[in-house]
């Protein structure tokens, strides 16, 4: 301060009212910011969601993932979005593909023998891991339907449709809800390999993507699937 005559003065620049208010935000908001950097990098990463256990009923792929029978467990990425149910219901129809390619922005990572992960980009997805035997002799009801007893040999290569059935032992799955016996798949399923050409008889159709017969006016209760046996797929 310097006295002029009776008056006194001041030698520094006040700093408004404003600009204070303004200084004081922005002080808080950089320490919200430094706050906010810390908890996340001290908190710790989300696990994925464990889910009740899948069983696999026979040895089976899915692309170059091996997946020998027995009980899986499930994990599901926080990211992608999926519930449990939704996860079982995806790697129970990525059982039944025929040809091991699956559906589109699907991708499979084999983790080695009895794992796997399946992933939609950056959407993420969930894996799967063994965690024992199956505990049963199979032909039980699952989302995969009901398996039957023994195999199905095809002796010599023969086309239905567009698919290539190699020769070698084969699965017969009945869907959940159908009224076919194994008995009469078996029947039908001999009937449709010696067809000329290949031409599947009238009504039936066939799911080239599961290798699944059905009539359309009841898709459900006349289906029954074809798979290879250790989920080779055609050749």
């Amino acid at each position: 301060m310097a006295l002029v005559g009776s008056r006194a003065v001041s030698l520094d620049h006040p700093v408004s009212s404003g600009r204070k208010l303004g200084l004081a935000a922005a002080l808080t908001t950089l320490a919200l910011l430094l706050a906010a950097m810390v908890m996340t990098a001290s908190a710790p990463a989300v696990a994925p969601a464990s889910c009740p256990a899948f069983t696999v009923l026979h040895n089976d792929r899915i692309g170059p993932a091996s997946l020998p029978a027995g009980r899986y467990a499930i994990s599901i990425e926080a990211s992608s979005g999926l519930t449990c149910s939704a996860a079982s219901k995806l790697f129970a129809r990525f059982l039944e593909d025929y040809d091991g390619v699956l559906p589109k922005p699907w991708r499979v990572v084999a983790e080695g023998s009895g794992k796997a992960s399946f992933g939609q980009g950056a959407r993420g997805g969930f894996s799967v891991a063994r965690t024992g035997p199956a505990g049963g002799n199979g032909g039980g009801t699952d989302p995969l339907g009901s398996l039957c007893p023994g195999t199905f040999m095809v002796n010599a290569r023969a086309m239905v449709g567009p698919l290539v059935f190699a020769k070698g032992a084969y699965l017969l799955y009945l869907p959940p809800g159908s009224g076919i016996s194994c008995n009469r798949a078996s029947v039908l399923f001999t009937r449709f390999l010696a067809q000329p050409g290949g031409r599947l008889p009238f009504p039936w159709r066939l799911k080239n993507q599961t290798a699944t017969f059905f009539k359309p006016e009841n898709a459900v209760r006349s289906a029954f699937r074809v798979e290879p046996l250790g989920g080779a797929g055609p050749t």
